[in-house]
């Protein structure tokens, strides 16, 4: 296995690893459809922060124009799940939050959010009877709409942080597996697991996740530099 990597050009070792590592994420996207908790990685976050911004009132059975707390996270989940925008599930996110404001759980969301209750009880109050806002409710309500602005910008990013950290570990795993295969079933059984070459596939496995996104750049950066390189010889 030493010897084949060292007759390789630096070039074609790179695409050969960004191969392994493209090939290690679309196994991992091709899983999601028999393990659908793939698709779910990050999202106990965003349902945390939206269900503290959504409690349910003491009448919250009796909501006008509104969905219940439960109908809310399932619309949340659907959006996570396909893979819609960032920006456009915040703003649902925060549409849905807004619209299930009412003056039975104005309390226990003032609290989330830092604004004052009674104002903010005032405030759905006044937006279910389409009444005006003073000039206080309406600072009070612009306070509390960059709040939660604030709340979900950071639930989304940190729960994308992460769900992107899991799906590169797991492609981390699978490049792994693949390499260590590979070189087993190149090398058979005995020679490959007594010699270096488990540790070798393991680097290979390691270094194809990161380097798979920007493996084609690298190759035809190395490339340019080595035509340029022969051209300069010349």
């Amino acid at each position: 296995m030493i010897n084949g990597l060292q007759d390789l050009q630096l070039q074609d070792v790179i695409t050969a690893i960004g191969g392994l590592g493209t090939a290690a994420f679309g196994l991992v996207d091709a899983a999601k459809s028999a393990f659908s908790s793939i698709n779910r990685i990050g999202l106990d976050h965003i349902k945390q922060v939206v269900s503290d911004l959504t409690p349910e009132g003491a009448s919250a059975g009796g909501l006008v124009n509104a969905l219940p707390q439960s109908n809310i996270l399932q619309t949340l989940q659907a959006n996570w799940v396909n893979g819609a925008d960032l920006t456009s599930q915040k703003a649902i996110a925060k549409s849905l939050i807004k619209l299930h404001l009412s003056a039975d759980n104005a309390a226990a969301v003032a609290l989330k959010t830092s604004v004052d209750p009674a104002v903010l009880g005032t405030v759905a109050a006044n937006i279910a009877k389409s009444e005006p806002l003073s000039q206080a409710e309406g600072d009070a309500y612009s306070r509390f709409d960059l709040i939660v602005t604030a709340l979900l910008d950071e639930a989304y990013q940190h729960s994308d942080q992460v769900y992107r950290n899991g799906t590169r570990t797991l492609a981390a795993i699978v490049a792994v597996a693949l390499a260590l295969a590979g070189g087993w079933s190149l090398v058979g059984t005995y020679n490959f697991w007594h010699s270096s070459d488990p540790v070798l596939a393991l680097l290979v496995g390691l270094l194809a996740t990161p380097l798979a996104p920007i493996a084609k750049d690298l190759t035809s950066a190395l490339a340019t530099a080595v035509n340029t390189m022969q051209l300069v010889k010349k």
